[in-house]
């Protein structure tokens, strides 16, 4: 009966994360049409479904209520109120070492998980009727009623960052969604209605904070035995001295202020008649103020954090090498533990497989496949088979998704070489389906949760307003391409990024009437964006504002639009925007995110590491971008008008000791469009080039004397009377522009040049005199850099463990397709590298953490026909797409000797980066201190 089902759904779910849940008597609540559990306390493993390196340390949910209105079922909503949800959670990043066996279970449990979670999947697919699931998933969702309140999650830590405990958390007010009518009164939709649904939510008080140095909460009595109402108390105010504290002792530092919104969604059934342009399915979501904060310390905390999370899930893949004993009393084991992770590591990442192997393989795979085919055929009630002892010994030597993708297979296999309409009244007699899982019952033991009678799928499919034959019409609406999918509107009012140090804000970027539309057709989609106005301010000054209060950014992308014959559009329109450059709140930006006491020399190289191979990879990944959409001869346009900032750059100069000197540059009107084809292009070679034209206006810069704003109209050049604010006005380069057109071939070709470019500059009026001079040398001495030469400055080449010249490759021009060597100084400082200019130099040209890289000797065929020539790049990546890849480090060596002593070199500090991914930072230090680095890596 339906009242089962219900009882079921909550003891298989609610009871995975609550003690003590009695399904007899959650039967006779669900019976009864009214269900309250209060006071129950979460189990230490509710958050394994994450997957992150964190347990429950207390949880508490106050109350759970459902009310099911059997009476009236059809005609009143299903109510669900969740109230007080506490959960206090911790860090569990220790790796104990594990026994092969242990690792094997583990191993089993995630292919049987997996492949149950994807055989579901399939007969979803396959057997059940879609129409009818998403006619019960429309009642369910469109008049259930939501309420959720009081939600406080706390995350504490004080591991990740020793000596400086943190705590994260997310509280929630109360979320509230119910279903309303065109009015936006709260009503219930049943059979015919529901070929419209209309939700309204309600959000208040959304909240993300990252608390740093502060305490981790302590009571003195155990979690579970607290009362409700000291829950409550700690929950909101924390603890003082082992109980709950009265008032909470200082305020959250947010993350996320909170937030406070409504959204409407509304659903219509594609059956009936659509408007142009009206959607299936549209959501509004309206924010009042969004505003997001960072202090340098939780800068700091977050940069801890990822790494000990990264290091966590490194451990964790060779927790079956670990060692049992301590470091310090035997570290010849843990030598051997780094070994054997690394060359697993490097084993994996070869992609290299002899003809052996691959015979093997094939071999292999087609003993598994029939084996487990014969086995599922012997027992067609079972879906997963794990405890054959063959199957077992061979998936021990199998990866987790080898044996995955063998055994779909072998279900794929079985399925097909059954007589279909025999299998499917054999599976039906045996299995019987519910939205939320399957069951082995027979479908005549009514008795048993988890089935239906004839009359209650009558009555399921009345109340969902089901009928037979609704599936092939939709089928043929959704096919038409003009057809309105999805619409989705946010709006903003306000939102606002801050940056703080533990005194004052250092930037504070604010925006105003912030609108973003997305609409999503069966295959065009666009992409809207409005921003009304914007500033960026610090406490200095403004640093930036719009010109504008209104459309200062309007930006429009088009995927496969239908008015135009082209593969994608990109429209964008910027308004003008005034920037002033003031050196000391731009420094203080730029020393946010460098390292401090705080942060060790390693952790703040390691974190530039990863900054800069995230943007190496953005610049891969656009590349690969272009390079596509040429080859592939993508058709698309842009159409891009941006009116480029003017810039204000004050300075302490005062030439008549009142008024101070201003440089200002206005950097014009940027057009960029592309072009169908010109008349200087043969017809034949226009299909062969991309072509753009580039138009740079109303350039120009000057000088004052005064104070003077962009706002104001222009200076008269016979300023000079005292009654005017500006008393001196000196042009330095004249109103000019640069016309641009740029060709770029689409595929190479010998024949024709890869790049042609048609530059004309109408007119270029430069001023200068001793005057403009003296005040241009006032205003260089601002971007003059600091001495670099004091103990506080760190330059690591000067203690490389090895140096020397090689020749690079560099990819330059459009795209990154041209190939060219450069030469320059390398240095290995430990498990970094740095490119340098030459051994002297003040600052690197790239640099690079060795971790996670792999070392290759490019073959001479591949290289050009040049010899000597190593490449570092990420581990995965095949030899043959190696040199062509931006993202690696393909190194020339100038003989065989030099290649030899820098791949032994290069070797020994990937071994030395990758030992840390497998060791706590504890261990790693106690590691490295038991034998001599350099011993060990030449």
């Amino acid at each position: 009966m339906l009242e089962d089902q219900v009882a079921n759904l909550l003891q298989r779910y609610l009871g995975n994360y609550v003690r003590g849940l009695n399904k007899e008597a959650l039967k006779i609540s669900v019976w009864q049409g009214d269900v309250e559990l209060t006071n129950m306390q979460l189990k230490p493993e509710a958050l394994n479904a994450l997957k992150l390196p964190i347990k429950v340390k207390a949880g508490f949910l106050g109350s759970v209520k459902l009310k099911v209105p059997w009476s009236k079922l059809g005609q009143d909503p299903v109510l669900v109120h969740l109230d007080r949800i506490f959960l206090l959670a911790e860090p569990s990043t220790q790796v104990e070492s594990s026994s092969e066996d242990v690792v094997q279970e583990v191993k089993r449990n995630r292919i049987r998980e997996m492949e149950m979670k994807l055989l579901e999947s399939r007969k979803l697919q396959t057997e059940v009727n879609k129409s009818w699931l998403e006619s019960l998933i429309n009642t369910v969702i469109g008049n259930l009623k939501l309420s959720v309140s009081n939600i406080h999650i706390r995350y504490e830590d004080t591991e990740s960052n020793p000596g400086h405990p943190f705590a994260a958390g997310v509280t929630l007010d109360k979320l509230l969604a119910v279903t309303v009518d065109d009015t936006g009164q709260e009503t219930f939709a049943t059979g015919g209605a529901l070929e419209r649904i209309q939700k309204s939510v309600e959000l208040e008080r959304l909240a993300v904070y990252l608390d740093s140095d502060v305490s981790p909460w302590h009571i003195d009595e155990p979690w579970e035995d607290l009362p409700p109402r000291e829950w409550d108390q700690i929950f909101k105010f924390g603890t003082k001295e082992g109980k709950a504290a009265a008032v909470l002792p200082e305020e959250h530092s947010y993350i996320l202020q909170p937030v406070t919104g409504n959204a409407k969604y509304s659903k219509q059934h594609a059956s009936l008649p659509v408007n142009d342009g009206q959607p299936l399915q549209k959501a509004v979501v309206n924010l009042d103020d969004v505003t997001l904060s960072l202090s340098k310390s939780g800068y700091r905390d977050l940069l801890k954090l990822a790494d000990n999370f990264a290091a966590f899930n490194q451990r964790l893949k060779y927790a079956h090498y670990r060692p049992s004993v301590a470091v310090k009393s035997d570290p010849r084991p843990w030598w051997k533990y780094a070994y054997k992770a690394v060359s697993d590591q490097l084993k994996k990442a070869s992609g290299k497989l002899s003809w052996e192997q691959v015979l093997w393989y094939a071999r292999l795979r087609k003993k598994y496949i029939s084996l487990y085919a014969k086995l599922l055929r012997s027992d067609s009630d079972r879906v997963v088979i794990d405890d054959n002892e063959e199957i077992k010994e061979l998936d021990r030597e199998l990866d987790f998704d080898l044996v995955l993708q063998w055994r779909m297979l072998a279900h794929k296999f079985v399925a097909q070489s059954m007589d279909s309409a025999p299998y499917l009244r054999n599976q039906k007699s045996k299995k019987s389906w519910w939205p939320f899982g399957w069951t082995s019952n027979s479908v005549t033991d009514e008795s048993e949760p988890g089935n239906l009678s004839e009359d209650d799928w009558q009555r399921l499919n009345n109340i969902i307003g089901y009928k037979e034959g609704d599936s092939d019409q939709l089928l043929e609406i959704h096919g038409r391409a003009d057809l309105l999918h999805t619409s989705l509107e946010i709006h903003m009012k306000h939102n606002a990024s801050r940056l703080a140090d533990e005194k004052e804000c250092l930037a504070d970027l604010s925006c105003e009437n912030l609108d973003c539309f997305v609409n999503l057709y069966s295959e065009a989609k666009v992409f809207d964006v409005r921003l009304g106005s914007y500033q960026l301010s610090s406490p200095n000054g403004l640093l930036a504002e719009s010109a504008t209060g209104h459309d200062s950014l309007v930006g429009a992308f088009r995927y496969k639009p239908f008015d135009s014959k082209v593969d994608w559009s990109l429209v964008a329109k910027a308004s003008p925007c005034y920037v002033t450059y003031l050196k000391d709140s731009i420094d203080g930006i730029v020393n946010f995110f460098e390292s401090n006491a705080a942060v060790s020399q390693t952790v703040a190289l390691e974190t530039a590491a990863a900054v800069q191979m995230t943007i190496d990879e953005v610049k891969r990944t656009a590349q690969q971008q272009v390079n596509r959409a040429l080859k592939d001869q993508a058709r698309f346009s842009l159409d891009l008008n941006i009116a480029a900032p003017k810039i204000t750059i004050p300075t302490d100069f005062h030439p008549d000791d009142a008024h101070s000197t201003k440089l200002l540059l206005d950097l014009g009107n940027l057009v960029i469009r592309t072009q169908d084809g010109t008349e200087s292009v043969p017809p034949e070679e226009m299909s062969m080039y991309l072509q753009f034209d580039l138009v740079l206006s109303d350039v120009s810069a000057f000088l004052v004397d005064g104070d003077y704003h962009w706002s104001q109209a222009s200076p008269d050049r016979t300023v000079g009377s005292s009654k005017h604010s500006v008393i001196n006005f000196l042009p330095i380069i004249d109103k000019c522009g640069v016309i641009v057109k740029l060709q770029q071939i689409r595929l190479e070709n010998p024949l024709f040049p890869s790049t042609r470019l048609a530059l004309r500059l109408p007119s270029l009026g430069f001023h200068f005199s001793p005057a403009r001079y003296h005040r241009l040398m006032q205003v260089a001495k601002i971007f003059q850099g600091e001495n670099k030469d004091n103990a506080d400055f760190i330059r690591p080449w000067d203690q490389a463990d090895f140096g020397g010249w090689l020749s690079i490759l560099a990819w330059k021009g459009m795209g990154g397709r041209e190939a060219i060597w450069q030469r320059k100084y390398l240095c290995i400082v430990g498990p970094f590298l740095y490119v340098l200019d030459n051994p002297n130099s003040r600052s690197y040209k790239q640099y690079m953490s060795l971790r996670g890289k792999q070392l290759h000797q490019v073959p001479a065929d591949i290289a050009g026909n040049l010899e000597h020539v190593l490449a570092v790049c990420i581990s995965g990546l095949s030899i043959n797409k190696i040199v062509e890849d931006p993202n690696a480090l393909v190194l020339r060596c100038d003989s065989e000797d030099s290649r030899r002593t820098w791949q032994s070199w290069l070797q020994g500090g990937i071994y030395r980066a990758s030992v840390n991914l497998f060791l706590s930072p504890s261990l790693y230090l106690k590691f490295w201190k038991s034998f001599n680095v350099k011993e060990y890596c030449t």
